[in-house]
Parts: C-alpha cells; sequence; structure tokens
C-alpha cells in the first residue's frame, strides 16, 4: 500500500513558516514561552520525520533506516503531550501545588514507552517489518498511542480543573487540541494511506500559538526593554528553579522635577534615552522597565554584574537633547549580591524597594546583603503581627493616671494603646501607628481603642470623682465625617455618660484638617470635650485655638525637658502658659519624672501633672486599683 504524504508536506512548509517567525520575533524568554518553543520544535521534527517514515516506506528502503526513521519519528511526536502538560503547569504556576502523582506519572509514561520503542527492533512490541517491508503494528501499539491520548486528556483535566488559574482561551485550546488529534487518528484509520496526523499537529500548535501567545504584552511600549508581568515571570522561573540571581536597580532621579519645569513628554524622552543606554550597558542581560522611571537588569553571575555597574558609572551622567533644551540624565543605582533564599516574587519587589530607600537614605549605592534580607524579613514579620493584632482587635489598652492640681487627685486618664505580639513582644507605639497610618488601618486602630475604652467605662466602678478618659485621633479619624456618629453610636451601645470620653487631637492636625471643626462642634454638642495635644511643638497659630471647641491644652515633655536646662526656656513655657490661661483653657503638663518639675510647674499653677513620676501606664486592673489607693495625694 502506498501511504499519501501530500498533507504532511503542506503542513510542513506551514509549520517551518511559523517556527522560523517565532524565532525571529522579540520573544521574552520564559518558561512558558520556552516550552512552547520546545512544542513548535518538536512538532516541527515530528511532521518532517513522518513525511520521511512514509517516503522510507513508500520505497521500501534498508529495513534499519526504516527502523531509525520510525523510531525517531515516534519519540518527536510522542514527547508533545508530556511538554503540553508541563506548559500547562507553567501557566498555571502550580509547580509547588501538584502531587508526587501528577509529578512522576507523565515522566513514567514517557520513560516506559521511550524504553519500549527503542527496543522495538528486537521486542517488535511497537511496530516490525515483515518480509516484504510492509509496516505492521505491534501487540502494544494501541496500548501505548493510548497512553498518549490519557497524557492529553490529563491536560483538559488539569486545564479545567486550574481554570482560574487561565484565560478563556488557555481552557478552550486543550481540549480543542485532543480534539483535532483524536478526529484526525479516526480519519486515519477509516484512510489508513492518507497520513494527516502531523498536519494535525501542526494546526492544533498554529492555533496554540494564536490563542496562548501574546509576544508583546511582555514589552514595555515606551521603551522596548521588558514590563513588570514579564519581571514577575521571570522572577518567578528562578525561584521555583532555585536559580542563584542577581539584580541592579536604576531610578531615573530628577524626572518629576523635569516633568512639571518643562513637560511630562520632556519626562518620557529622557526615560527613553535612559532605556536605550542601560540597553548598551547591559551586555544583553535581562532588562525590566516594573514602574515609571525604575529599571531592573537581572544578572546571573557576580562578575558581570561589576561589569555593568561599571559601563553605568561610565554612561552616567548623560545629556538629553530636545527642541533646543539640554538636560542632564542622571540614575540612582542599588544592587545586590547573589540571591539565593528569596521565597517569592512580592518579597523581591519588597527587597528592592527596601534596598532602594535604604540607598537613598544613606545617599550612596548599596548593595543588598544577606543581613539586608534578614532585616527585611524582620520587619515584614513585625508588620504583619501589627496588622493581624489591629485587624483582630488583639490589642491592649493601658492607661495612665492624670493629676488634678486642684482637686488633688487622679480624675483623669488618657488611653494608650499597646501590642504586645507573641513572637516580638511589645512593639512600641512610634513604630505601629505610623505604620497603621500609612497602611491605611489607623482609624481601626483608633475605634478598637475607643470601644475598649468604652466597654472599660460600661463594666467597672469607679470613684464618683472620676471625670473622664481621654483617646488620641489621628488626621485619618478627623478627615472622616461619618466619625462623630460612630463615636455617638458606640457610646449608646455600651450606655455610659458620653462626658466620660474626650478626644485629643494634635496641633498639627488641628491646622490640616478643615472637617475637624464640624467634627468638634458635633461631638461638643453631645458633651465630649478635646484637648489640643503637643501644644507649642507644632505649627498651629492661635486660630486653630481660638475657632476650635477645645477645653485643654497639654504641653509636651519636650518644651518641660528644655525649660530645665535653660533659663530662656522657662521664660518661654511660662509665657506659654500664661497665655492658655488668658485662653480659658484647662492646662495638662505631661512627661513629669522629678519633684523638681513640679515644685517649678506648682508655681505657674497648672491645672494637670501626667509622667512616670506619678505613674507609668498601666493595666485596667492596675488603674482601678491605683485610683481607690491614691484617692487624696497630696504632693
Amino acid at each position: 500500500m502506498l501511504f499519501d504524504y501530500s498533507y504532511n508536506i503542506t503542513a510542513l512548509i506551514f509549520i517551518s513558516i511559523l517556527a522560523i517567525y517565532y524565532h525571529i520575533s522579540p520573544i521574552f524568554p520564559n518558561r512558558s514561552n520556552l516550552l512552547f518553543s520546545g512544542i513548535l520544535l518538536e512538532g516541527t521534527l515530528s511532521v518532517f520525520l513522518d513525511i520521511l517514515t512514509f517516503y522510507c516506506l513508500n520505497n521500501k528502503v534498508n529495513i534499519y533506516v526504516n527502523y531509525t526513521v520510525n523510531i525517531l519519528f515516534f519519540l518527536s511526536q510522542w514527547i508533545i503531550p508530556f511538554l503540553l502538560f508541563k506548559y500547562l503547569i507553567v501557566l498555571t504556576k502550580t509547580e509547588s501545588k501538584i502531587g508526587p502523582i501528577t509529578s512522576i506519572l507523565p515522566i513514567l509514561i514517557v520513560v516506559i514507552n521511550y524504553s519500549l520503542l527503542l527496543t522495538t527492533p528486537i521486542t517488535k512490541l511497537i511496530f516490525y517489518f515483515d518480509n516484504d517491508m510492509n509496516y505492521i503494528h505491534g501487540i502494544l501499539f494501541e496500548p501505548v498511542v493510548g497512553t498518549q491520548f490519557f497524557l492529553l486528556l490529563w491536560c483538559a483535566f488539569f486545564s479545567i480543573k486550574n481554570r482560574k488559574d487561565l484565560t478563556l482561551n488557555q481552557i478552550i485550546i486543550v481540549p480543542l487540541f485532543i480534539l483535532i488529534s483524536v478526529t484526525a487518528t479516526i480519519i486515519q484509520i477509516i484512510y489508513p494511506s492518507i497520513s494527516i496526523s502531523s498536519t494535525s499537529i501542526a494546526f492544533a500548535i498554529f492555533l496554540m500559538y494564536l490563542t496562548l501567545l501574546k509576544p508583546n504584552e511582555y514589552i514595555d511600549t515606551m521603551t522596548n526593554v521588558y514590563n513588570r508581568m514579564a519581571f514577575n515571570e521571570y522572577i518567578y522561573s528562578f525561584i521555583t528553579k532555585k536559580i542563584p540571581f542577581s539584580f541592579i536597580v536604576i531610578d531615573n532621579v530628577n524626572t518629576t522635577k523635569i516633568n512639571n519645569l518643562i513637560s511630562e513628554n520632556f519626562g518620557n524622552i529622557v526615560i527613553k534615552n535612559v532605556a536605550t543606554a542601560l540597553i548598551e550597558a547591559s551586555d544583553k542581560s535581562s532588562i525590566f522597565r516594573i514602574e515609571g522611571d525604575r529599571f531592573i537588569i537581572i544578572t546571573k553571575k557576580q562578575k558581570k554584574q561589576e561589569s555593568i555597574l561599571n559601563k553605568l558609572k561610565q554612561t552616567f551622567p548623560t545629556t538629553v537633547t530636545y527642541q533646543d533644551i539640554n538636560i542632564e540624565a542622571n540614575i540612582h543605582i542599588a544592587h545586590s549580591d547573589i540571591l539565593t533564599d528569596v521565597k517569592s516574587t512580592s518579597e523581591v519587589i519588597d527587597l528592592i524597594n527596601f534596598i532602594c530607600k535604604k540607598s537613598k537614605d544613606e545617599k550612596t549605592p548599596t548593595s543588598l546583603h544577606l543581613e539586608n534580607i534578614n532585616e527585611y524579613r524582620y520587619i515584614k514579620s513585625r508588620n504583619d503581627a501589627i496588622i493581624y493584632a489591629i485587624e483582630n482587635e488583639e490589642i491592649e489598652l493601658k492607661l495612665q493616671p492624670i493629676y488634678n492640681t486642684k482637686s488633688q487627685q487622679f480624675n483623669t486618664a488618657e488611653a494608650l494603646c499597646r501590642i504586645n505580639s507573641n513572637q516580638f513582644g511589645y512593639i512600641s507605639p512610634s513604630i505601629f501607628i505610623p505604620f497603621a497610618e500609612k497602611q491605611g488601618i489607623i482609624s481601626q486602630l483608633s475605634f478598637t481603642m475607643i470601644k475598649k475604652v468604652c466597654k472599660f467605662l460600661s463594666s467597672n466602678k469607679l470613684p464618683d470623682s472620676f471625670k473622664s478618659i481621654s483617646i488620641n485621633l489621628s488626621v485619618i479619624d478627623c478627615l472622616d465625617p461619618t466619625f462623630p456618629h460612630k463615636v455617638i453610636n458606640l457610646i449608646r451601645q455600651y450606655d455610659i455618660d458620653k462626658t466620660m470620653i474626650s478626644f485629643e487631637v494634635t496641633e498639627s492636625t488641628a491646622s490640616i484638617a478643615p472637617q475637624l471643626e464640624k467634627t468638634m462642634n458635633i461631638l461638643s454638642n453631645e458633651g465630649i470635650s478635646f484637648s489640643m495635644d503637643d501644644f507649642g511643638t507644632g505649627y498651629a497659630n492661635l486660630d486653630s485655638v481660638l475657632r476650635l471647641p477645645f477645653s485643654t491644652a497639654k504641653i509636651d515633655r519636650a518644651l518641660l525637658l528644655l525649660a530645665q536646662e535653660k533659663d530662656s526656656y522657662k521664660v518661654m513655657i511660662s509665657s506659654l502658659i500664661n497665655m492658655i490661661k488668658e485662653l480659658d483653657l484647662e492646662i495638662v503638663v505631661e512627661g513629669i519624672e522629678d519633684l523638681n518639675q513640679i515644685k517649678f510647674l506648682s508655681e505657674l499653677k497648672v491645672d494637670y501633672y501626667q509622667g512616670y513620676y506619678f505613674s507609668k501606664p498601666i493595666t485596667t486592673n492596675e488603674f482601678i486599683n491605683f485610683l481607690y489607693l491614691n484617692r487624696n495625694k497630696t504632693i
């Protein structure tokens, strides 16, 4: 029987053109594209060898040549389902999630099938030739081909199971690949003299190229270097394969100023020129524009990194000319040692941001060392602990008693927040409060504090003379128009006297939060009082004090310490206290630590004292005991 392989010749021409086009195109060398390159190469080889096998069969060439050509054909064709499966694993980023069966079974199928194929000239289990050089399938041919279809069906099942990680095209193409292969096989069974199996492979691979690959999506259109998506995939492949790598971070200097002073168009031209210079200096290393004016160069060897760093130093600063305007383009550089223990792509980004900030703070090119990574991970873990504590309301309420000099009683207190982590112990407020503000969860922290204070007042019997507990507010709280109503609802929920709640607002917040006046007026009308915290250390003017309904001004401990050091500061703090009295506000002085400070303040007739001289911030139970033990404390 003579075989018609004209379809395969057409398929070979078609898939060869696709292979050439693919490899001359600017394809990003990530793992999925490299695997597709393998599928395309094996597909092209399979079509070529299929043609060669039918030529040899039609012309009854030497039996050894026939065996060799047929074995090579099956070797190239049978690897395609396995490569397709690996391709899907990479697309779905499930290398670390798949079980041992899913990982080992496809490899085992390939190894067994290849072993049977390579021994078939002796065993004749897959195929053989009779005395007339007729090609005949062996007894294991159908079972082995069945395993290939099994792998394809597994690919289909895998793509459907992990559909959340795939696009619609990616989900559809695998079942379509199988459908094309099965249809071609059925046709070839019905018409054995017509060979179209390789034609179907070529067509299926072409569909993969159209639906799965988008070469331009990895290119930054403005600079023609790789983009953030490409960077994420590239780094992910390094991390997954545990390949050591290092990075160089390049930040354009003064891009924002160029945009503001000249034009954004000129700023873009500067970025393009910098990118061109980076390409020339990169020594064929991969360059990524991950955001705005920041570029990353990835290298695998320390010597290559050093070479690139030297070229960058020689290249920059450089002059950029546009419409008769000359401007110096300069860069800021930070880089890493060879990294071998990076946990995720997001950690790489965080490390880049971490070392860039460190480099800019130190105003010198900085290398990311192991101790920096450990420092970053410590801070990251601590920040995670802060977020967890705030989101789960696992914070401690501490109260610091405030002494009333007129009644000689501790009849007010300041509520202070503390976070006690199992891993880090007590975390300083100077750390977690700025972090909470930056993360946008400071309001959540504030309301937890208000809730805890309300619950404390509702659940405990305090002396009749006790007046109120003050709670610090952030700028975000003061900008929220719904804040007063939330507070009033919370107070009603716990059924406490509204006058028992007081809020502290910093002097700087009073100047920059226009919503604050409305907030304070609403709450003041409900009987809630306000203190201006850190008075004299911010930049508020008297208008803020006069316009807003403050009842108390708190003088920061920093001024008290200065007054102890120089007489001129004593004059200043005395004048400040006299001015506050003239404004008919009560005065609290913070940070009192010794008797000499009290003697100085007693002459100025300050209303309230607060500080470690009397008590550090204490737990709610300790606070209740403190109040009853110090009902009438004479100083």
